[in-house]
C-alpha cells in the first residue's frame, strides 16, 4: 500500500479542491491500493472533508486526518520568517512527517502538481540509508546567489513539492527537529522556509530522481505531460483558465466531487433541446410528405374511393335491416 500525505490551509475554500484534484489524479493512474494522509488546520471544511472522503472510497482507498496545532517553538520561530505570510502555515507540515505519521516511509505531494503517471512507479524506488528522494530543483539556478548566502549547494538543492521520505530513517537521526529550528532560527529571511530547511537538514544525504517525478510545467518540452508527475510552479498553476495544465484539471476534476455539475446540465439541456427540434422537424416533414402524397392522388382515383366507401356503408346498412327482419 502506498502511503501518501498532502498538506493544506484552506482560507478561501477552494485549496481543498485543488487538493481532490491531485488525489484524482493519483486514483486514476495507480493500480496500488493508497492510504491517504491530510494535513490541515481548522480551516478545512466538514463539506470539503466528506468530498474527500467520499472520493478516496469511491476508488477504495482509505483517508486520514491530521489537524496540525504547530509546536509553541516552531510558532516563535516562524514569526520572525516574513515569508511565512506569502505561502502559508501549512507550507511547514510537511517538516513534522516523521514526527506525525507513524510509517515507514511515505510520498509528500504539494496540491499544485498532477501524477500523470502511476505513483508505484515512486514509490517501489529503495531509498537505502538515504534520508528521502527528490527531484533538482529546475528553477533554483536563477537564484543562486540567494541559495550560497544559506550555506546551501545549488547544484544538489532539492524541490520539496514532490517527496519521497524515508521516515524510519529520519527517525534514527535525533536531531532532525532542532536542526530544522536552528536553521530557520539562523536564516529568518528565507524566502522558501521549508523547502530551504529540508535542504539544509536533509541534503546532505538525498537521493536525486529523475525529473519526470517533479517536472516543473515551464521546463516540458511541448507541454508533453505524458507519463509524469507535472508541478505548476509559479503563478501559473494548473486551475488558472489559461494554463497548459487547464485541459487535465478538468479530465481530473470531473472524477471529483467537486466537478462542474451547473455546466453538465447546461449541456444536458442543450442536448435535450436538440433532439426535440429534430423530433418536430422530421414530424413536420412526416405530415408534409403525407399532405403531399394525397395531393398527387387523381380526380379518378379519388372518385373511385368515394365510391368504394359508399358501397361498403351501404352492405353496413343492409345487414343490419336483414338482422332486423329476422327478429
Amino acid at each position: 500500500m502506498i502511503e501518501l500525505a498532502l498538506a493544506l490551509q484552506d482560507q478561501d475554500g477552494h485549496y481543498a479542491e485543488h487538493a481532490g484534484v491531485v488525489l484524482a489524479s493519483v486514483f486514476h493512474n495507480t493500480a496500488s491500493r493508497v492510504n491517504v494522509h491530510i494535513l490541515h488546520d481548522q480551516t478545512l471544511t466538514e463539506e470539503n472533508k466528506s468530498k474527500l472522503m467520499r472520493l478516496t472510497s469511491r476508488y477504495k482507498h482509505t483517508i486520514t486526518f491530521y489537524p496540525i496545532t504547530l509546536p509553541e517553538n516552531m510558532l516563535q520561530v516562524m514569526e520572525n520568517v516574513g515569508s511565512i505570510n506569502v505561502w502559508t502555515q501549512a507550507c511547514m507540515y510537511r517538516l513534522l512527517l516523521p514526527a506525525l505519521i507513524p510509517v515507514e516511509k511515505i510520498i509528500y505531494l504539494d496540491c499544485d502538481v498532477l501524477v500523470n503517471m502511476d505513483l508505484e512507479e515512486l514509490w517501489r524506488i529503495d531509498l537505502g540509508q538515504y534520508y528521502l528522494g527528490a527531484v533538482w530543483d529546475q528553477g533554483i539556478m536563477e537564484v543562486a546567489h540567494v541559495i550560497n548566502s544559506k550555506g546551501l549547494v545549488p547544484e544538489r538543492y532539492f524541490n520539496s513539492g514532490v517527496v519521497l521520505f524515508a521516515l524510519n530513517t529520519i527517525r534514527c537521526h535525533q536531531e532532525w527537529y532542532e536542526e530544522t529550528l536552528h536553521f530557520l532560527r539562523s536564516f529568518p529571511d528565507s524566502t522558501m522556509p521549508d523547502q530551504d530547511a529540508l535542504n539544509a537538514v536533509f541534503g546532505g544525504n538525498y537521493l536525486q530522481l529523475d525529473r519526470r517525478f517533479n517536472f516543473f510545467n515551464q521546463s516540458i518540452p511541448n507541454h508533453d505531460f505524458h507519463n509524469k508527475i507535472v508541478h505548476f510552479t509559479g503563478t501559473e498553476k494548473f486551475w488558472d483558465q489559461n494554463s497548459p495544465g487547464a485541459g487535465l484539471h478538468h479530465k481530473y476534476l470531473s472524477l471529483t466531487p467537486w466537478r462542474k455539475f451547473r455546466t453538465y446540465l447546461k449541456r444536458r439541456k442543450r442536448k435535450v433541446t436538440h433532439l426535440k427540434l429534430r423530433y418536430k422537424k422530421s414530424r413536420r416533414l412526416h405530415l408534409k410528405m403525407k399532405r403531399s402524397k394525397t395531393l398527387r392522388l387523381s380526380l379518378t382515383e379519388l372518385s373511385i374511393i368515394r365510391q368504394l366507401r359508399s358501397r361498403r356503408a351501404n352492405l353496413l346498412k343492409a345487414k343490419r335491416k336483414s338482422r332486423y327482419t329476422r327478429h
